[in-house]
């Protein structure tokens, strides 16, 4: 008679050395479903502007210059069209939103220099700019890692 216990199928061989790697999937998925949320908020404190709820530097959306206006509507509806996008973690959002990061930082870039027109009324803080630039550092490396991990076959 065997001594050997029949091995049932949900035993697992045991493992001599278990690699402990991070899941760049997975944290790439979290990160473009955090980055939505603030995209929507965004967009959605841009709406709150146009439509009356809140005022920009103390100024009613409809006593702004026509530059600020078209930029507020801009971002008012690319935000949260990024935001979707983000948040279904398709290409296109990342792209979306990318683009309106960069819109924005040039914005940021031209105010303070006093390029002529619209882009010389709607400079935000230093630390917004520096925020957009970091999130677009870590997307880039957060989707080269996660893009790297589906190609070696470990990815989700």
């Amino acid at each position: 008679m065997s001594t050997t216990k029949p091995r049932l199928s949900g035993d697992a061989p045991i493992q001599a050395h278990v690699e402990a790697r991070l899941d760049w999937v997975r944290i790439l998925t979290w990160f473009l479903r955090a980055l939505a949320l603030l995209a929507l908020g965004r967009g959605l404190s841009q709406w709150a502007v146009i439509c009356g709820f809140q005022t920009l530097d103390g100024v009613d959306f409809e006593e702004l210059a026509p530059g600020l206006q078209t930029a507020t509507i801009f971002f008012a509806v690319i935000q949260l069209v990024a935001g979707v996008g983000l948040w279904l973690t398709a290409a296109w959002g990342g792209v979306v939103w990318i683009i309106t990061a960069l819109v924005a930082l040039a914005i940021d870039v031209s105010a303070p220099i006093g390029i002529q027109g619209w882009v010389q009324t709607s400079g935000r803080p230093l630390v917004a700019s520096l925020v957009d630039i970091a999130l677009i550092i870590f997307y880039v490396v957060a989707a080269t890692m996660a893009a790297r991990q589906i190609d070696q076959g470990t990815g989700d």
